[in-house]
């Protein structure tokens, strides 16, 4: 049973309209994804400030094959109101260590746009102190020194994202972004791809239309599931092992979660993680696969063959597919995930900027504060400067 936590969180003020929003009489903490599951799907299927990775599928599945794996385990926080409504719920995936009990966003690095579900009213409206009120109490009741959320963006949906509002710093990296504006899949890369990319773009994919079967298509299928993450995984362990960097796609559990997410939903339409592809001749040329949310699809992973027809940019051609698809479907955006990289430039010319945010609320969990924001700060610097970025990397892919 969810333990109901007596909240010290003051009520919230009035919105920018002059309107009140509902205060938080109580907070509840789940230990259980199945438990909080219903009040999860209540609150985000009104009007809620909900990210495509606050999708509890795509959660409970990285949690089952990953998180568990790695010593992580459930914390769902929920805030109501005098009537029982929810108002905000916030999942926690927490690790509890020897000398600091540590809370994290789901997902580890494969997830972005992390902030939780809000009821948009509150969102607009939740003070600093109230949130630090909220998180000490949580903190005192479950045992937690130290919550460390990475990967937030500072707005989402036309509000800011409450979290902001405590301390924070900006992540190392941010997440590259397309808007739809309303047009068409052909009108955006019409618009978004300079003339001479299109055109090369175009004599390219002619050339592998020339392969038997050529075609573009998403996995509907799960017999099309496992034959494209077949040929995902064994494209990108190549593409490591060539540049000497570590395949984090081959840690325990992750071939389980890609598969079990690429399946769930899928006979509905709505899998987990949709899973987009270019075959021919034999081959699965190139594998996009990423999050649908409300408005946008966010990816999460791709991958292009290794082989002679590589040479033809596939990975460019299914990034053109996925986004027209995307447009003609009614979503809003669409996004390259996280992290820089010179093709994301090509089609993605907007950023979120994202933030990390790491809140102490023991003496332990102050000490450990200061490691990891120091380790935040590092990263940053090392990758805002490319000279020593790229000579890391040389020395990195030397020793292994």
């Amino acid at each position: 049973m969810p333990a109901a936590l007596s909240s010290r969180v003051k009520p919230l003020v009035s919105d920018s309209d002059g309107g009140r929003c509902a205060a938080i009489a109580r907070v509840e903490a789940f230990a259980s994804l199945v438990e909080a599951a219903p009040v999860w799907e209540r609150l985000a299927s009104g009007d809620a400030v909900v990210t495509p990775f606050a999708d509890p599928a795509w959660i409970a599945a990285w949690q089952r094959h990953v998180g568990a794996h790695g010593g992580l385990s459930p914390l769902i926080v929920v805030a109501r109101d005098g009537f029982d409504a929810p108002l905000a719920l916030i999942p926690f995936a927490v690790r509890r260590g020897r000398f600091c009990t540590t809370a994290h966003c789901f997902g580890g690095s494969h997830s972005h746009l992390n902030m939780g579900v809000w009821r948009r009213d509150v969102a607009r409206t939740m003070t600093a102190e109230q949130l630090s009120a909220l998180l000490a109490e949580v903190a005192a009741k479950n045992g937690i020194d130290l919550f460390v959320l990475r990967n937030q963006p500072l707005a989402w949906d036309g509000c800011d994202n409450p979290l902001a509002r405590l301390g924070h710093q900006p992540s190392p990296d941010s997440v590259y972004r397309l808007e739809f504006n309303h047009r068409t899949g052909e009108q955006v890369i019409k618009h978004r791809l300079k003339p001479n990319l299109r055109g090369l773009l175009k004599y390219k994919e002619r050339k592998l239309q020339r392969l038997d079967g050529y075609r573009y298509f998403r996995a509907t299928t799960a017999a099309d599931v496992d034959r494209v993450l077949d040929a995902f995984f064994l494209q990108k362990a190549t593409q490591f092992a060539s540049r000497g960097i570590r395949d984090v796609f081959s840690a325990p559990g992750m071939n389980a979660f890609l598969r079990e997410a690429c399946k769930n939903g899928l006979a509905e339409g709505h899998p987990a993680i949709e899973l987009h592809a270019i075959e021919g001749g034999g081959e699965v040329l190139a594998v996009l696969g990423g999050v649908a949310g409300r408005r946008r699809f966010a990816s999460m992973f791709n991958s292009y063959t290794t082989g002679e027809h590589g040479k033809w940019s596939p990975g460019l051609i299914v990034i053109t597919h996925v986004i027209k698809a995307c447009a003609d479907r009614g979503l809003s955006s669409f996004d390259l995930g996280i992290g820089y990289a010179d093709y994301k430039w090509y089609f993605c010319k907007e950023i979120d900027s994202l933030f990390d945010s790491v809140l102490a609320y023991s003496p332990a969990g102050r000490l450990a504060a200061l490691a990891w924001r120091s380790a935040f700060a590092a990263r940053r610097w090392i990758k805002s400067t490319p000279p020593l970025r790229n000579a890391l990397l040389m020395a990195l892919r030397a020793w292994r």
